[in-house]
């Protein structure tokens, strides 16, 4: 009894975090209220207060739920001996097939990128976005800086190298996000990237050549 207790709390919290995804794709995080979740998922509002003592805290969990752990897989790639180019490549993209492959990451972006308005108490995400921001480019600048030491790539600053790569895949990703979930749609980001790397790469690490 105890057990079945448990995976129907677990359900329940479940079936909260999807009602709240939704609604916060549908109406925007500053406008989607308790009422609004309980309604969608189902429940009482006593319900989720069970699990979330505040709506901060359903934010925070649907966030999670759809995270990429970009940060810690080039931190990898920094770490990495060389060759790291054809490594951070494979690294970005694998983040472009997680968000085409898996609907809470794609919803989680969404809402970042456009139904989140850093509106009251969600204010501190904002700070935590400009963080792993400022952290992916400071991580690509060392790659990048590696591979120059390398040899990996052409005549050209390894700080404007990162800042190409990271814009291409910020960039690629928001176009995406845009528009609707086709696999050509993420073709073109994965292009998009392809050619940043042309660019940067000498010949002989080129479409991830490695010798």
């Amino acid at each position: 009894m105890v057990r079945r207790t448990k995976n129907e709390a677990l359900v329940t919290r479940e079936k909260i975090l999807d009602a709240a995804e939704w609604c916060y794709r549908t109406y925007g995080v500053s406008r989607t209220t308790m009422v609004l979740i309980a309604a969608r998922a189902d429940c009482t509002r006593g319900a989720i207060y069970w699990h979330f003592s505040k709506p901060l805290n359903i934010f925070q969990a649907v966030l999670d739920r759809g995270r990429i752990p970009l940060l810690e897989r080039l931190r990898d790639v920094s770490l990495a001996s060389p060759p790291v180019m054809p490594r951070l490549r494979q690294c970005l993209y694998q983040c472009l097939c997680d968000i085409q492959d898996n609907e809470r990451v794609r919803n989680v972006l969404e809402i970042l990128a456009f139904r989140y308005d850093f509106a009251g108490d969600t204010l501190l995400f904002r700070e935590l976005q400009q963080y792993e921001a400022e952290r992916m480019m400071i991580l690509l600048r060392h790659i990048f800086a590696d591979a120059k030491e390398a040899g990996e790539l052409r005549d050209l600053c390894p700080a404007s190298c990162a800042s190409l790569v990271g814009f291409a895949l910020v960039g690629a990703v928001r176009l995406y996000l845009m528009g609707p979930v086709e696999a050509d749609s993420m073709q073109e980001a994965r292009g998009a990237l392809d050619l940043a790397f042309e660019l940067v790469q000498t010949d002989a690490y080129r479409c991830g050549f490695v010798g």
